[in-house]
C-alpha cells in the first residue's frame, strides 16, 4: 500500500518538490523520538524474554526491537506533522532499524543463557 502511496505521489507531484516532501520538517526528530518512545517497552520486551530461553537471543532481540518501534512508531505518528509516504518510507524505517540494533545487540548481552 505504501509503495502504491508513492507512485501517486510522485506522479502527482511536480520533480521540484520530491526532495522537500522526502525530507519533511522532521525528519531528525523522527529519528530522535520513534527509538526514545520504543526504550519502554524495548526493556519490557526484554523483562519478558528473560523469562524463557530464546535459541537465538541476537535475533529475538531484534525482533523485540522491531515490535517495541512498532509501538514507539504508533505513539510518533499520532503527533507528526509529515505525513508524505517519501517521508514515511524513509525516515521511519530508519527509525525501526536503529532500535532493532539496538535490540540485537541488547539480546546477545541480556538473552544469553
Amino acid at each position: 500500500m505504501l509503495l502504491c502511496a508513492i507512485a501517486i505521489e510522485l506522479v502527482t507531484e511536480p520533480e521540484a518538490k520530491w526532495l522537500a516532501r522526502l525530507v519533511g520538517h522532521n525528519s531528525r526528530t523522527c529519528l530522535t523520538v520513534i527509538p526514545l518512545l520504543s526504550v519502554g517497552p524495548l526493556l519490557c520486551f526484554f523483562v519478558a524474554l528473560r523469562a524463557g530461553a530464546p535459541r537465538a537471543p541476537g535475533f529475538a532481540g531484534a525482533i523485540a526491537g522491531v515490535a517495541a518501534s512498532g509501538i514507539g512508531a504508533t505513539f510518533y505518528a499520532a503527533n507528526c506533522t509529515d505525513d508524505s509516504p517519501l517521508f514515511l518510507a524513509t525516515w521511519y524505517p530508519l527509525a525501526v532499524l536503529m532500535v532493532s540494533a539496538v535490540g540485537c545487540l541488547g539480546g546477545r548481552l541480556l538473552l544469553r543463557w
